[in-house]
This record gives structure tokens, C-alpha cells and sequence, in this order.
């Protein structure tokens, strides 16, 4: 065939001759160094196999034909059974596999070497696959074992063979579909048939007898595709290759049924963004996706038609058949909307349904003839602008379609661009210019020292993400802001809380802590029981790019209903390059010429790292360094590698510091070093936490962090009260202005960023948090108690993130990009719109329901990103900054057991957004056995949220 032939070969004849031997190739020629990820498909062994007896296409329809013997052979992998150009599509993960299993081993599969055979036989496979009579293969087998591991032959090759259909349940389920329509519809004298009227295809061309991402209960004989070769495998046929794209945008059918939970996550996983109606999850159970419309864009030609497509989700036709009973009534009234609406139409002359928009020659071209095709004066080519039938065009509209075909593809697969690309930065005061003129009225605790630390009825002025003035109530307004309608916020206001310690990646995940006190990091970490509910989850939840956006989303809208507005912990990379600032200022990524970027290490120190940490210090960054985290000698050894070596410096900031004595807390001091306390997650590993008394002795400069949700507090209210139970119950004096100065002022001293932020003042940041104010109580007391209901307002940058409903309408330019959300019974309200992020268009919501899912169901999550895009796109990627003292741990425990050969959990919760909103926070807290009775019961940590 010559180069100018195959450039107009049309696209579905194309298909039959690169998927045939595809597999063939991809083992025989990529075996070195390493065999290609889909010599998988081999290790489900050899099958009967048979050949047509005749070379060429067969005369007739039918499977069943004159055949040879061909031997134990690998099974072909397939294209789309049935009319191309069939109205409804059928879609599963990749063919199954008759004669794997013992109850089915005389079934025989194709082994063409002829490519007309080979398009013969998929283009008139309807119902039923092949098989040798039972009687037959028994006498032929005289008692020798056969199975897919052995290779020997039923009889010798080239012999005459007898074959018979072999019904195939998932077939005939869907001829009931059809059926179903066609009465519900009325039509009595249709034809409507399966590979006529629904033809089915695969998402990945090649047979298995399972999908095994991992082996499935009593499975345990089945080949492990394991998850890295899955990803490889959808990378070479489904995205490389192209198979399913190509014949579902030839095909260009009018309804898409996908069968499986297990199909359904794929399918959303890598296609989700071409929907336009619906809203699709991963994850988002059948059950759930049978009650919606779902319509998915395919294209538009390029007269101006768009070209969308009905998807319906079922259940698994016969591996679930009593949940494909259960849900064929409402699959066929999907179908039957699409009937009634004309996008699914009985043709009277033909019996069947009329074949949507676009041409087809895979029967008849200019190459060959494998039959007659009885739709062609209904085909419409997409080449051809008001195009009447198909006719006789063939040789004329060959080239055209193929071209139409291809551009459509390339749309298809387009990766989505309505992302950030390569190399942007994405700061955060890019939003900063825009934001409004402000006038908040209220108590305002500006933590400056002296008379004007609290203004009991202030007024405060802000514009473009600076504070313009501070004063009172009735005091002459900057001309700038005459007109302006005040905000009666009726609330305490702050600087933006700071929570300087956190892993906030991890913060999707609930409350986990060991069943007994450890000493060191080292003995919670090598935890099976923590490797497989935190480590393992989390390994799944970085594999997926949805997932990524939704947990940057929950965990930065957790901390701002919590009040925060910079937070610690929070690394991503968008291609090589910072993701984003976000909505909440990143300590380690401010995207700020005049915020500098902290420096934060996790690991301990060894010999080998002192010079490079050295050099950090030396950079004059403030470095947060997790020192003594832990109560035995070996957590306090990393302070005295630290002295031993002079690098006690004042820009040290000790995390935990747990397991330091009084003498070194004033070594620390000394050098004017800081400390970062998280109570909470001291007392839930280590069983205590620092003495206040010392902290308060010492006179060390300290601030909070809520460590994260696993075994720390969900935000940074929660933080405070405990940290204020804990210095009640030693007899320390912090009270509540200290501890809201901790979160305030003091944190930004510690990161070096005063001279912008922590402190209510003219040309300051315009970061604020407003909370409720509390009759009888101080400002401060008023903070300290304030749970997330409490939260009347957050503003970063000048624009108000979140807060009470009212005030959010009044102090956003468009208060109809606000979600509404309820906390604590409270009408609330978040703006997570951001001129350059990009996550725009990811509500709260949305992001909460994919992350819900896919904690719900792990396996199937953890599956469906197989099947996600594998384009050159920039991807996200976040840190997880345990994940190298996870391996630490091991290697110090000895621990043999790699993380992979740890079970990943059914299902894991996701971590709630508020304390206030949960109810069962208080069961896990009060079972822990190792936590003080001060935070435990009604005259605890819950006496804060009582109602």
C-alpha cells in the first residue's frame, strides 16, 4: 500500500490494521532491557485458538464458519464489535477472557493472520463468542490436563476443527435493553439487535480474565498487573495509541452505556472533563449516577454541529446480575429520554435505529469488501457540510472524512488548557489590586503594645490589600473612602491567625494515633497501622490529579473557615514550577518580594547533613526544624548535634522541641531561637507535651501550630484552647492574650515577616480575622473561645474569604461567585475565586464529594488513576514531607516490610471541616487512654463548643 493511500485510509478501517498486532509487537519487539508493560497480557497464558479455513473474508455474516485448528495461542486483542456507526456503545475496562477458567476451558478464540478475517469477524460478532462442543473437546482431550499454562495442542494444528456460538451472558443482557426499548417505545415490527443497533467496545484492547491492579479474593492464581504496569498499559493504548478515542469518535454514537463501578471511575477519571451536563465523579457510586443525565461533548463539526453523547452507568450485566436487574428499568428510561427526545430513532425501512452523523467504509472501500453495509443511504459524512447520504462517494469523501476525523481527535485529546502552563507564577497579591475599598466597624485588637493594643469600637479602612487606617468610630475617614458604606462586623477584629506548623497534604485524613505512648517518631512511624491508614491512603491520593486540586482546595478552605490566613506546610509544584500561593499565604512559597520564604526540614540531622544545614542557617531564612520530636535520649541527641556544632542560631525555629531539658530551652533562648508548640499532637504520640511553666520562664519566644488532622487538632482554635488547658492544669500563667498573641504577632516575629503582617496597622497587609464578640468576656477571651461558627469574617489580600453570610455579601465585588455552606448551624460563606488560580471553578463542594468518594472506596480510587490523562501536560505535585522520615523510620526499625506489601484500607473518613460540626470527635478523643484527663470529657476541650 503506498504513503498516499494510507494518508487517506479512513480511520476505522485504520484501527483494524494497528490494533490486530499490537500486542504481537509491544512483546516481541520491546522485550530489552525490560519487557513492555503489556507482556501482561501473555502471562494469562495460551487459549484454543482457530483460523478460518480460507483466506480472506468469509462470504457471508457469521461467526461461525468453516475453521482449522490453530493451537494454544495469546488471544488477539479486539476492536469494537458490531456497526460502527451503531447508535448506542457499550463500554468496559478490557475484554474478558472465556477459558481461563476451568468451567469454560473449551472456548476458542480467533487467531487471524489475515486482517480481512480479522475485520470479518468483529464487524458480525454480535451475541456470542466461539467454542468447541463440550462432547467434542472431552473426546479430543482423552483425560490430559488443559489449562492456559500448558502448551500442547488439542490437535495437531491446521486440523479441521468443529466450532459453535458460545452465548455470552453480558451480550444477551444487552439485547434486553434493546428490547426494553423498543416497547417502551411502541415499536412492534422493529429488528433492533445487538451488533447491529449496540455494538460494544473496551477501553484497553487486549483480554484478561480480571483487571488486576491488585488480585482479587480467591484470585490468587491470576497474573498481578500491579498498578504501575495498569498506568503503563493505559499510557500505550489508550493515550498513545488511541484505540478507544478513535473508534468512540468515529462511531460519534448517540448513547454510551458503561458497565462496572469499576469502567464508570475509569472512564470519568480520563474523560470527566468533556462532560457537559451532570458532573461525574470518581468514584460517585452507580446507584447514585443511574438518577442523573449525563451528557458528554464530543466534538464540534465543522459546519457548527455539536456532537454530544447521552452516558448511562450500569452495573456490570453479569458479574452483578442481580444489581443489573435491579437498575435495567431506569437504564432503559435513559435510553428511552434520548428516544423521545429523536437522538435515538427507529429507521421503519430497516427495523433498526439510524445511525448517527459521520461516514463509514469499514465494509466497503476502496481496499476491500467484507460485506454490504444496509445504512449507507442514512450516513452523513462529517466532511461534507449539509450533506445528504452516503451513496456512492466513496473514492470522493475518503480523504476528507479522515481529515474531519482526525481533527475532532485531536480536539478530543487535546490535554485541558484551562490550566496555569509551565513556568507561571502564580502569586498571591495578584489579587491584591483588585480588592475593594473596605470599612469594617468593631472591637479591633491590633496586638500593638501600649494604650491602643485594643480599640473598643474602631473603624478599620482597607484597599488593594493594605490596611490605608486605624481608628475609631466617627473619626474623619481618608478621603478616598467617602460614600463608602461601613461593615458592622459586631465582632472582635485581628490580624490573620498563623498556624506555623502543620502537614496540611494530610489533612483529608481523620484522627489516627498509636494505641500506646511512643518515645520517638521513628516507633509511630513504622506502625503498620499507620503505614496502611495514613502512608498507604496518601500514596493513592498523590497518584491522582483530581485528587490533588480537591485536597488543595479542602484542606486551604479548612484553614480558613478555622481563621487562619498564612499556614505552614503546604508544598506543590505545577510542572516543575510553585502551583500557586494560593488563598491563604504559604510560608514556604509567599510569592512575595517582601515575605520571605522560610526554610522547613522535617528529617533528622545526620553527620553528612550538618554542612548543608549549615549553609541553610547561614542564608539568614528562617529554618523550622522538627528538634526533639520525641522523649527519649535519641530525640534529644538532635539538639546536641545541633550545639556541638554552633548551630543554635537566632534564626532557628524548634519544632515540638519535646524532648529538650529546661537548661537547653535557655540555650535556645539565648541565641534568640524560637519555639513551635503543638500540645495536642505531643500529648496523642508521646503521652506529654512542653511545660508551659518553662516556656513561660524562659521567656521563649514561641508560637502554635495544630501539627495535622492525624494526630494533632483541625485547625488553630482548636490548638488554642488546648494549649490553654494545658498551661491551666500545670499552673502556668498564659492566659488568653499571650495565646493570641502566639498566633498573631508572635508567629510572624518568628518567620521574619513583622514588618508586613501580625499586627493591625496603616500600609500593613489587609490579612484580618473577625470572630464573634462575646458578652462579659475581653477581646482576647472572645478568640480563645471562638469556634468556627464563630468565624465572622476572614480577609486575606483585602478580599474576604470566608465569613458570616451577611458580611461576605457585603465586603465581595460579586457576591454571586460565593459558596454557601452552614457551620454550626451558622449561614456561612466562602469566595474561593482567585484572578490566577488554577483551581477556579473547584468549589468547596465539589471538592469535598471527590474526596469523600475516593476515601470511601480506595481500591476503585486508587484503580481509576490508572486512567487518568498521561499527556505532557504540567501535573501537580505535592510534598509529603513524611514520606522520607516514613522510610527513615523503617530503615532505623529494621522494618523489612515494604509499603507496597502493607493492605490498603477499604475505606478510610474524611476528615470533617470543622470540630464544631462533630459530634463523634468527642468518643475518639475521650477513648485514648494516654490523654490527659484535662482535655477529656464535658469539663474538657468539649466545654469550648458547647451550643
Amino acid at each position: 500500500m503506498d504513503k498516499d493511500k494510507i494518508k487517506t485510509l479512513p480511520v476505522e478501517v485504520e484501527l483494524a490494521l494497528d490494533v490486530m498486532p499490537c500486542q504481537a509487537m509491544r512483546r516481541g519487539y520491546d522485550g530489552a532491557p525490560k519487557p513492555h508493560a503489556c507482556a501482561h497480557f501473555a502471562e494469562w497464558g495460551v487459549l484454543h485458538s482457530y483460523d478460518y479455513d480460507k483466506a480472506g473474508p468469509p462470504p457471508g455474516p457469521g461467526i461461525v464458519q468453516p475453521s482449522t485448528y490453530a493451537g494454544k495461542r495469546p488471544v488477539i486483542p479486539e476492536i469494537l464489535s458490531g456497526c460502527r456507526k451503531a447508535p448506542i456503545l457499550a463500554v468496559g475496562i478490557n475484554p474478558n477472557l472465556p477459558g481461563w477458567q476451568e468451567r469454560d476451558r473449551n472456548a476458542i478464540h480467533p487467531y487471524f493472520d489475515d486482517y480481512l478475517q480479522y475485520a470479518h469477524y468483529f464487524r458480525w460478532r454480535a451475541r456470542d463468542k466461539m467454542r468447541i462442543p463440550k462432547e467434542k473437546y472431552t473426546e479430543l482431550l482423552s483425560g490430559r490436563p488443559d489449562d492456559p499454562a500448558i502448551g500442547e495442542p488439542l490437535i495437531e494444528k491446521g486440523s479441521e476443527i468443529e466450532v459453535e456460538r458460545m452465548p455470552v451472558k453480558m451480550y444477551e443482557q444487552y439485547q434486553t435493553l434493546l428490547d426494553g426499548l423498543a416497547t417502551e417505545m411502541g415499536w412492534a415490527d422493529h429488528k433492533l439487535a445487538v451488533g447491529e443497533d449496540l455494538a460494544y467496545a473496551n477501553m484497553v484492547a487486549c483480554g484478561g480474565a480480571r483487571w488486576t491492579t491488585t488480585l482479587p479474593a480467591g484470585g490468587e492464581g491470576m497474573p498481578l498487573m500491579g498498578v504501575e504496569r495498569g498506568r503503563a498499559i493505559v499510557k500505550e493504548c489508550f493515550d498513545l495509541r488511541a484505540h478507544f478515542p478513535r473508534q468512540l469518535l468515529q462511531s460519534l454514537p448517540a448513547a454510551v452505556i458503561v458497565f462496572s463501578q469499576a469502567t464508570a471511575d475509569a472512564f470519568i477519571a480520563r474523560l470527566g472533563r468533556h462532560f457537559i451536563k451532570g458532573d461525574p465523579l470518581p468514584g460517585e457510586k452507580l446507584a447514585a449516577l443511574l438518577k442523573r443525565e449525563f451528557r458528554m461533548k464530543l466534538g464540534t463539526t465543522r459546519d457548527g454541529e455539536v456532537i454530544d453523547t447521552r452516558v448511562i452507568f450500569s452495573p456490570h450485566a453479569s458479574a452483578n446480575p442481580d444489581q443489573f436487574a435491579a437498575a435495567r428499568n431506569a437504564i432503559i428510561a435513559h435510553l428511552k429520554q434520548e428516544a423521545d427526545a429523536g437522538r435515538i430513532d427507529l429507521n421503519p425501512d430497516t427495523g433498526h435505529l439510524r445511525r448517527p452523523r459521520g461516514g463509514c467504509l469499514f465494509c466497503e472501500n476502496a481496499f476491500y469488501s467484507i460485506g454490504s453495509c444496509d445504512y449507507r443511504d442514512e450516513l452523513r459524512p462529517l466532511s461534507l457540510a449539509g450533506a445528504g447520504p452516503l451513496a456512492d462517494a466513496v473514492g470522493s469523501i475518503s480523504a476528507a472524512e479522515r481529515a474531519e476525523h482526525v481533527r475532532l481527535l485531536e480536539d478530543f485529546m487535546r490535554p485541558d488548557r484551562s490550566t496555569v502552563v509551565p513556568g507561571d507564577m502564580v502569586v498571591l497579591d495578584d489579587a491584591a489590586p483588585f480588592a475593594p475599598r473596605l470599612i469594617l466597624h468593631g472591637t479591633i485588637a491590633t496586638m500593638r503594645a501600649g494604650a491602643d493594643a485594643v480599640i473598643e469600637d474602631g473603624a478599620l479602612f482597607l484597599h488593594a490589600g493594605r490596611i490605608v487606617a486605624v481608628g475609631r468610630r466617627g473619626d474623619p475617614a481618608p478621603a478616598a473612602f467617602t460614600g463608602i458604606t461601613p461593615i458592622e462586623t459586631n465582632g472582635v477584629i485581628f490580624p490573620g491567625l498563623a498556624d506555623l506548623h502543620n502537614h496540611l497534604a494530610y489533612n483529608i485524613l481523620s484522627l489516627w494515633f498509636p494505641k500506646s505512648v511512643t518515645q520517638n517518631r521513628s516507633q509511630w512511624l513504622s506502625n503498620p497501622d499507620y503505614k496502611s491508614k495514613v502512608g498507604k491512603v496518601m500514596d493513592v491520593v498523590a497518584n491522582r490529579q483530581d485528587l490533588l486540586r480537591a485536597l488543595i482546595r479542602y484542606v486551604e478552605a479548612k484553614l480558613l473557615i478555622g481563621g487562619v490566613t498564612s499556614g505552614q506546610g503546604m508544598v506543590t509544584k505545577f510542572g516543575g514550577s510553585p502551583l500557586f500561593q494560593g488563598l491563604v499565604r504559604n510560608f514556604e512559597e509567599p510569592g512575595d518580594p517582601h515575605l520571605a520564604a522560610i526554610r522547613h526540614r522535617v528529617p533528622d540531622l545526620k553527620v553528612q547533613d550538618i554542612p548543608s544545614f549549615r549553609g541553610a542557617l547561614l542564608s539568614g531564612a528562617q529554618m523550622l526544624f522538627h528538634l526533639a520530636e520525641g522523649t527519649n535520649q535519641r530525640a534529644r541527641d538532635q539538639f546536641k548535634m545541633l550545639a556541638d556544632n554552633d548551630l543554635v542560631k537566632a534564626n532557628l525555629v524548634g519544632v515540638h522541641s519535646l524532648g529538650l531539658t529546661d537548661a537547653d530551652v535557655q540555650t535556645l533562648v539565648a541565641a534568640g531561637a524560637g519555639i513551635v508548640w503543638s500540645p495536642l499532637s505531643n500529648w496523642l504520640l508521646y503521652g506529654r507535651t512542653l511545660d508551659p511553666n518553662v516556656l513561660v520562664q524562659s521567656q521563649a519566644r514561641f508560637a502554635l501550630g495544630s501539627d495535622w488532622t492525624p494526630s494533632g487538632s483541625r485547625n488553630i482554635l482548636c490548638e488554642m484552647k488546648v494549649a490553654f488547658l494545658a498551661a491551666q492544669a500545670a499552673g502556668a500563667p498564659i492566659d488568653a492574650e499571650r495565646l493570641a498573641q502566639a498566633v498573631t504577632r508572635d508567629a510572624m516575629q518568628l518567620v521574619g515577616w513583622q514588618d508586613s503582617l501580625g499586627t493591625l496597622e496603616p500600609d500593613k497587609y489587609a490579612d484580618l480575622t473577625v470572630v464573634t464578640r462575646r458578652a462579659g468576656m475581653s477581646a482576647f477571651e472572645s478568640l480563645l473561645k471562638a469556634t468556627e461558627a464563630d468565624i465572622q469574617l476572614v480577609v486575606v489580600a483585602g478580599h474576604a474569604r470566608f465569613g458570616e453570610r451577611a458580611l461576605m455579601r457585603a465586603a465581595v465585588l460579586d457576591p454571586d461567585k460565593l459558596e454557601n455552606l452552614q457551620v454550626g448551624g451558622q449561614a456561612k460563606a466562602i469566595d474561593l475565586d482567585h484572578p490566577s488560580s488554577p483551581l477556579n471553578g473547584l468549589s468547596l463542594a465539589k471538592a469535598k464529594s471527590v474526596l469523600e468518594m475516593a476515601l470511601a472506596d480506595l481500591p476503585a480510587a486508587r484503580d481509576a488513576a490508572l486512567f487518568e490523562p498521561q499527556d505532557d501536560s504540567p501535573r501537580i505535585e505535592v510534598e509529603l514531607d513524611l514520606v522520607e522520615v516514613e522510610a527513615e523510620a523503617a530503615a532505623e526499625a529494621g522494618d523489612v516490610v515494604a509499603l507496597a506489601e502493607i493492605p490498603l484500607p477499604q475505606s478510610v473518613p474524611l476528615d470533617p471541616l470543622t470540630v464544631i460540626d462533630d459530634a463523634g470527635f468527642w468518643a475518639t478523643l475521650d477513648a485514648i487512654e494516654h490523654l490527659p484527663f484535662h482535655l477529656k470529657g464535658a469539663d474538657g476541650l468539649k466545654k469550648f463548643y458547647k451550643p
